[in-house]
């Protein structure tokens, strides 16, 4: 019997030693040193891709928790300059392995594999690589634990393979382009990924289940660094423009020819500091687009935003974002971060004026001399993030009666931002700093009255967990800003659409003329649930009336008390015909400085993704009656009728070869004002390496109050002796959004991307303002009159006709705008960071029948017109010195 005994004991423990071999610790991985060259051929005959590899991987889709479907080995090495990685990914059907070339970072569904890096280990930051079965590749930053950004390129390397039995990858990254702690033994965070698209799968090392937060901070540790021997990283991308410009002219224009031709050289460069620190500078960089802007229509009071495309200010972006950190969602209701530094303010266009001329030529951006920045951390908890950017002083030449002339349009300017956070507790605190400046030297008169001397913001910002197991957090900020120049500008900054001072109405702060400097705050408090099936997400925030960001920053608001509330109910687990669905519900309220109510509603919205991948997304507002400040740009409050609004968003698998998208709006208002938006998103992908998407929008806005213009007259005794007028606009507008994308290998591709549009604008029925905070409106064609000049396209309104009031006259707010913007780009990694560029950029543009939209003799219209086309050829070349 005690043999017995001892007999199952023996087998028990040598099973429990078998099994413990095959189920790795899931909270280490280790890296094994190699001095061998290893050749990147995806054929992993290597010594050292015989080492034990990492094989266990978990779904997180579609069956949480459960393993992989498909058995991985992959594998970590290193030597004293790279880090390599190797995959052998098995596959049962390798006929269904994904293959699909696409630009970099162009990341659709596919088979891909991750390396997710912490390299400081600080569980908030690091890096991903990704590659797939094609050699198409992906990269980007990972910040706040779990958000990403692609828009950071790596210069590494990567081989695959398909073979009969699966498909194998290997990476080399250099440990130049990674920022860390430098020590002879090292521990980093680390973690892998592979999705599977034919199943939906994607599986994980170590795998966060979707009711819970964070992802950096629950990454694996990587071990085995030892005896790296950090190379200094000095790093020069010189680069050369051609640029051939054939443009819209005029044939007297004496500045023509000495514009068409332009070449541009320059240079980036990056020194690293250490291990931990990049500084990164340029000079005479080339900040030109190779992808256009969008076209819009905007009939607002307020600045169009436009996104950064330029690639010195686009890396390490992450750095210097101010008040999102900590928190995994951040609800904005009208309120929001603001935005201390928008970078596209840096060269952008010149902001003086000219005196009458004949011909000009007028520079579209403003020469940046030099730029330098610096990012990267002290410690694993401590970053850091300075930038500096010189643009010189710039001329306009002027030709009046045959005689040139420079005017100064914009000042030499020196701009600046520094940035700094810290966390504390392992995380579970933090405190942050920002400071932004512009100094100006302004030289004339003219921009004196058109731009500021000083500029400077400063604020706080940071977070606090409340409870162990980060659960819920607590986040905040504060800024402080102050803005001087002279009092023609001062006043200019007053009567800004987010401001209005001039209001006659206003009690809480007028408008005063002899100011030379304006200052404010902006605070917020937030409250957020990080994860689990009950979610709540509530804040308080305040904007002052003087609080301006203008000058580096992008500003939409200021006189602002705000709030909300956010309740939800997120379901994670698939049941009998969803596999994922949430619903929400929330209340938001502002107030001005004077208690004013300026918003009042409620928002309920639901997400639903079906078993078979389909989406919908559903959206509903109600606002109640609330006053507005902007309506009357300047003048007296008017009230804004009770609206509503409801969207729709709905989407086909995006693993398949055709995917439909559909999304649609209806908004109106107690006044009878109503839009309704239609847009229709259509992707092709027939083979491998071609993608086609086309999305054909149509929207109709039917606005009873779209404004005309303010115009004195001293009877108008209840708007205080101002007429504010306006007209019902009916407008339509037909656009698309058009690409083409041919990936002849991961290096090489075509990129063609086409905007039509086409907006028409009808008014009519034109009226004013009866009283202030009213609904009251006095229609002109019923107690006026209103005539139409022809021969001058204006109109002419009598207010009462009894010929006590003043008459006025307005130009025809009509308007049919139509344009085509477009790009077809070739692009050629001709070695690794060194790209080739061949760019062919168009934009034509048509104003005739102003207020009549007929399709086909509009288009026929935009295709004949006369066209801008701009051809450029780019070369820049890596040099890792």
């Amino acid at each position: 019997m005690l043999r017995c005994v001892l007999l199952i004991l023996t087998i028990f423990l040598i099973s429990v030693n078998t099994f413990s071999q095959k189920l790795p610790s899931q909270n280490e991985v280790k890296a094994y040193k190699t001095s061998e060259t290893i050749i990147l051929d995806g054929e992993l005959l290597e010594n050292v891709w015989k080492q034990n590899p990492t094989t266990y991987l978990i779904q997180k889709e579609p069956h949480v928790g459960k393993p992989a479907t498909q058995k991985s080995e992959i594998r970590v090495a290193f030597d004293n300059e790279n880090l390599y990685v190797s995959g052998m990914f098995y596959d049962t059907n390798p006929d269904s392995i994904d293959k699909s070339l696409m630009r970099r970072d162009n990341m659709v569904p596919s088979d891909w594999f991750f390396l997710f890096l912490d390299p400081y280990n600080d569980d908030r930051t690091g890096y991903y690589f990704a590659v797939n079965p094609g050699g198409s590749i992906n990269d980007g930053i990972l910040f706040n634990d779990s958000w990403d950004d692609n828009t950071w390129d790596g210069i590494w390397e990567s081989k695959t393979k398909v073979h009969e039995n699966g498909w194998t990858a290997e990476m080399k990254i250099p440990f130049s382009q990674l920022r860390f702690s430098e020590n002879d033994k090292m521990i980093w965070g680390i973690n892998f990924n592979r999705d599977i698209k034919r199943n939906g799968e994607n599986s994980f090392y170590i795998m966060v289940p979707p009711s819970e937060s964070g992802f950096v901070s629950k990454f694996a540790d990587l071990v085995g660094l030892e005896g790296i021997k950090f190379k200094q990283r000095f790093e020069v991308l010189p680069y050369i423009v051609q640029k051939a410009q054939y443009l819209k002219h005029d044939s007297g224009d004496p500045f023509y020819k000495g514009n068409q031709y332009q070449t541009s050289i320059g240079a980036d460069f990056k020194v690293g500091i250490g291990s931990n620190f990049n500084v990164d500078a340029t000079v005479n960089p080339d900040f030109g687009q190779v992808e256009v802007d969008p076209a819009v229509i905007n009939l607002s009071a307020f600045e169009t935003y436009f996104q950064e495309k330029r690639p010195f200010f686009i890396e390490g972006q992450d750095m210097f974002y101010f008040g999102i950190g900590g928190a995994n969602n951040n609800w904005g209701f009208n309120f929001g971060s603001p935005e201390l530094f928008y970078s596209r303010r840096i060269g952008r266009a010149p902001q003086g004026n000219l005196p009458d001329y004949d011909f000009v030529n007028y520079p579209k951006e403003t020469r940046i001399l030099g730029a330098a920045k610096l990012t990267g951390k002290i410690d694993e908890s401590w970053s850091l993030g300075a930038i500096n950017a010189i643009t010189e002083r710039t001329f306009a030449t002027i030709s009046l009666n045959e005689k040139k002339s420079n005017i100064e349009v914009e000042p030499f300017s020196n701009y600046g931002v520094l940035r700094t956070q810290k966390q504390f507790n392992d995380n579970r605190q933090s405190i942050g700093a920002i400071f932004t400046s512009v100094n100006r030297d302004l030289g004339t008169a003219d921009l004196k009255t058109s731009l500021s001397n000083q500029a400077y913001t400063f604020g706080l910002d940071g977070w606090t967990f409340l409870d162990s197991a980060k659960q819920y957090v607590i986040t905040s900020f504060f800024v402080g800003s102050y803005t001087s120049g002279s009092k023609e500008y001062m006043t200019l900054l007053q009567e800004q659409p987010y401001r209005y001072f001039q209001r006659p109405d206003a009690a809480y702060m007028k408008l005063d003329s002899n100011k030379t400097s304006i200052a404010g705050y902006y605070g917020r408090v937030m409250l957020n649930k990080q994860d689990g099936n009950f979610y709540i997400n509530t804040a308080l925030g305040a904007v002052s009336p003087g609080f301006e960001n203008s000058d580096l920053g992008f500003q939409w608001m200021a006189d602002k008390i705000n709030g909300h509330l956010v309740l939800g109910y997120r379901w994670f687990d698939p049941d009998n015909i969803f596999r994922r669905k949430s619903i929400y519900m929330a209340h938001f309220r502002d107030y001005d400085f004077e208690g004013n109510l300026l918003n009042n509603g409620i928002m309920l919205y639901s997400t639903l993704q079906f078993l078979n991948y389909y989406n919908i997304f559903v959206q509903g507002f109600y606002n109640t009656e609330e006053y507005s400040r902007n309506l009357t740009r300047g003048g007296p409050l008017a009230k804004n009728p009770a609206q509503k609004s409801l969207s729709i968003n709905a989407s086909t698998d995006s693993r398949e070869k055709i995917i439909l998208g559909l999304e649609t709006s209806y908004y109106d208002d107690e006044f009878g004002s109503n839009a309704f938006d239609i847009e229709l998103e259509l992707e092709w992908k027939p083979i491998t390496q071609l993608s086609f998407s086309f999305g054909p929008n149509y929207s109709i806005n039917k606005d009873k109050r779209q404004w005309i213009g303010s115009f004195a007259d001293v009877n108008a005794n209840n708007t205080f002796n101002n007429r504010y007028v306006f007209g019902e606009l009916n407008q339509k507008t037909i656009s698309s959004n058009i690409r083409f994308n041919w990936t002849i290998t991961p290096q090489m591709s075509f990129q063609l991307f086409l905007q039509p549009l086409i907006s028409v604008g009808n008014y009519d029925n034109f009226k004013e303002l009866a009283k202030t905070k009213s609904l009251d409106y006095n229609n002109y064609s019923e107690i006026g009159e209103v005539n139409y000049n022809s021969e001058n396209d204006e109109y002419s309104i009598d207010p009462d006709k009894s010929g006590s009031s003043e008459q006025f006259t307005f130009s025809n707010p009509n308007f049919n705008f139509k344009s085509i913007r477009g790009t077809l780009v070739f692009r050629w990694e001709v070695f690794p960071g060194s790209i080739f560029y061949l760019v062919w950029s168009q934009d034509r543009d048509n104003y005739n029948n102003p207020g009549d939209l007929q399709f086909g003799r509009d288009f026929r219209n935009l295709v004949s017109a006369e066209s801008n086309n701009i051809f450029l050829a780019k070369f820049s070349y890596w040099l890792d010195i």
